[in-house]
């Protein structure tokens, strides 16, 4: 049988929005982040994290120090009994003319949310069934992806609180914070 997962955005979504995080001091959990997850944990629902990290591209961080910060992250939540069950990062940001930027990872690439690599991958690594799955996101790029993968989607009031106004879409949801997003979904 397939399973069942409920993507999350990272910033804004479990941590506190602080612009491109580059350093792990700045990792923050949005009160009931941890309470939210260790709801999807005890479902039967998988918990991954899907993350667009172009401060790699803008030269504001390594792609070593990023999995740092994801590290911190996770320490965070293991700390109140939450795990996640993998994590999911797209370094790459297409637009050029940033100082020092890292021509690498200059690129327009699939993985980078709302296109569908990620979720893709995520998907052929557990066997998920998108269609009855779910992201959780602060912004209109997370709900374009989720359009664009065919999952319900719901907006978080935190973080950016979809006013990136990055594309014109709609949520099938929306919610106070992760936590009130995760109850909606797990009816608890």
């Amino acid at each position: 049988m397939r399973k069942k997962c409920i993507f999350l955005d990272r910033d804004g979504t479990i941590n506190v929005y602080k612009g491109l995080i580059s350093k792990i001091e700045d990792i923050e959990l949005i009160g009931g982040a941890a309470e939210a997850i260790k709801f999807i944990n005890e479902s039967d629902y998988l918990c991954i994290v899907v993350s667009n990290q172009p401060g790699v591209a803008k030269n504001l961080c390594t792609l070593d120090e990023i999995w740092k910060i994801n590290e911190r992250l996770k320490e965070l939540l293991k700390e109140k009994g939450a795990y996640l069950d993998d994590i999911f990062v797209c370094p790459h940001h297409p637009e050029k003319g940033y100082p020092d930027e890292n021509p690498e990872f200059k690129i327009n690439c699939i993985c980078r949310k709302p296109n569908t690599g990620m979720i893709e991958l995520a998907s052929s690594k557990y066997d998920i069934d998108l269609s009855q799955s779910y992201i959780i996101g602060d912004s209109t790029i997370d709900i374009q992806t989720g359009i664009n993968c065919g999952m319900t989607t719901i907006l978080v009031k935190t973080g950016l609180a979809g006013m990136d106004k990055k594309f014109d879409v709609h949520s099938n949801y929306v919610a106070d914070n992760l936590l009130a997003a995760v109850k909606l979904i797990l009816k608890v």
